[in-house]
């Protein structure tokens, strides 16, 4: 069971705390409470006893479920103000666990550093208020991973839907044209309905997704010195040369010049 999958009440803080580079205990048993931990500038690896092992890089958050066996290892150490990991430990109330340790790579990373920053800077001075503010700033760390993960979900299940479009226009995009009505026959879906799921998860129509993927081939053809534009345009899909040459334009992408190669070369 997910630990995003239904409202979560947190009935106690623990503790929020700044732990740096190399320091903290490499081995967990029988974690005691659940946690957040948030990394800035360094890479650390959680090895776990279920033979699961998760990287979470600078900018990611990983969550730690309560009764969790782990190791923790640093890897690698970046160049920042502060390179270590701000943690939140807390106990959450009718706790339906056991839930899986989730990896989330955080968009809005300024909000969450500052939500952590806020909460471990309160519980390490015991200001007045230290312990209310550890649980609007947790909430408010929860809320952000909930928009996190539900968009991510919504990605992943888009994907499935559109796996067979994908999957063909893979095999089959240097090779002919292909119609957004095939693409929609093989998943079984609307052609317009195929549009909106392209646009939501790779923020373009279809054509233009094939069009993108037959540039970049014929990028790879050209920076390889070995075929002209014309043969480059014709082994990526293209059956306009002067077309590609527009497109490559518009990207700021020039090959190598070579008259051999590229006789009256337009770029």
């Amino acid at each position: 069971m997910e630990l995003f999958h239904h409202e979560l009440v947190v009935s106690k803080i623990v503790i929020a705390v700044f732990v740096p580079f190399g320091r903290g205990k490499p081995v967990h048993k029988n974690r005691p409470n659940h946690g957040f931990a948030f990394n800035v500038d360094c890479d650390i690896v959680y090895r776990f006893d279920t033979g699961e092992t998760l990287t979470c890089h600078s900018g990611e958050l990983i969550y730690l479920p309560k009764g969790s066996n782990y190791t923790v290892s640093f890897q690698e150490e970046y160049k920042g103000k502060h390179q270590g990991v701000y943690a939140i430990n807390f106990f959450i109330a009718d706790d339906q666990g056991p839930y899986p340790p989730k990896l989330v790579k955080v968009k809005g990373k300024e909000d969450m550093l500052s939500a952590f920053t806020k909460s471990v800077n309160a519980w390490t001075r015991k200001t007045v208020g230290f312990y209310e503010q550890g649980f609007i700033d947790l909430y408010k760390i929860i809320k952000i991973l909930k928009k996190e993960f539900l968009h991510y979900s919504a990605t992943h299940q888009t994907l499935e839907i559109i796996q067979p479009a994908l999957k063909y226009i893979e095999e089959n995009y240097t090779q002919e044209k292909i119609s957004t009505v095939l693409l929609a026959e093989l998943c079984q879906i609307s052609e317009p309905y195929l549009r909106k799921l392209f646009h939501s998860t790779f923020s373009v129509s279809p054509i233009i997704y094939i069009r993108n993927l037959r540039i970049k081939y014929a990028k790879e053809l050209l920076r390889a010195k070995e075929y002209s534009i014309t043969d480059a345009a014709m082994m990526s899909g293209f059956n306009d040369v002067a077309y590609l040459a527009v497109n490559l334009k518009k990207q700021r992408v020039s090959p190598q010049k070579n008259t051999s190669l590229y006789p009256n070369n337009p770029l």
